[in-house]
């Protein structure tokens, strides 16, 4: 790994994560409504870079046979980690800072992994759509990161210190995701499908949570139309 890409890698995910938890600074002025728009949008993003970035190259490298183990995969993948939240959650109380800190970071994993294995597969050019829909994804997720440590009894400046070790955690995975191409025997729509699985299911997790709780009506549908929009725009452009 040359530096222009540790650099291009660490700004997209960890850098985008830092940048986007510097309004809360000023989270007395940020309106609800405007947060809720921008989060329906990184959601639409994700899904639209996880279909054009992720899961046709895999197809197109493999057929349609190399994605259904990836896919399961990645899905079980998922399912392990929100499982592990939820008992670390239930389990461990006089911890409140670590379980804040592990918890948004290992949201942030797939996110990372996703990242570094398409740069490392496809190429920069290629990979494009992808990176932008996490670096926009990432900027409200900085500051819903941050907001959640306020809420919890946090004070800004430890919220900005627990959110950027939250980003650290993410440009982990993207290192971790573009070596592990360049050295894995396994192969790459395996890896690619894997990773298009775990975007999906992070998304998918998030939306029925809302839609079962009282924030249902935090989703917002024009946002998440225009960022599905967005990210197949730039994939035909591109």
């Amino acid at each position: 790994m040359n530096m222009s890409t540790f650099l291009g890698l660490l700004f997209i995910t960890g850098g985008s994560t830092t940048l986007g938890s510097l309004p809360v600074l000023f989270h007395h002025y940020f309106k609800e409504s405007q947060w809720n728009w921008w989060e329906s949008f990184g959601g639409g993003v994700m899904v639209s870079a996880s279909f054009f970035s992720l899961l046709y190259p895999a197809y197109e490298m493999g057929g349609i046979k190399a994605l259904p183990f990836g896919m399961v995969c990645g899905f079980v993948f998922i399912f392990f980690m929100a499982y592990l939240i939820k008992k670390l959650t239930q389990n461990i109380h006089h911890q409140r800072a670590f379980l804040f800190v592990f918890v948004m970071g290992l949201h942030n994993i797939p996110e990372g992994l996703a990242v570094g294995v398409d740069v490392a597969a496809l190429g920069w050019r290629e990979s494009l759509p992808l990176t932008v829909a996490i670096f926009v994804q990432n900027l409200p997720e900085g500051l819903a990161s941050s907001m959640s440590f306020i809420v919890a009894g946090f004070k800004v400046r430890e919220a900005l210190i627990a959110n950027f070790v939250t980003a650290l955690i993410e440009a982990s995975s993207a290192f971790l995701g573009y070596s592990f191409v360049s050295e894995s025997v396994l192969g790459l729509p395996f890896l690619l499908s894997f990773s298009g699985a775990c975007m999906l299911s992070v998304v998918a997790r998030e939306a029925w949570i809302k839609y079962r709780s009282a924030e249902a009506a935090s989703i917002s549908l024009s946002g998440f139309v225009v960022g599905l929009f967005v990210c197949a725009a730039l994939d035909l452009l591109l």
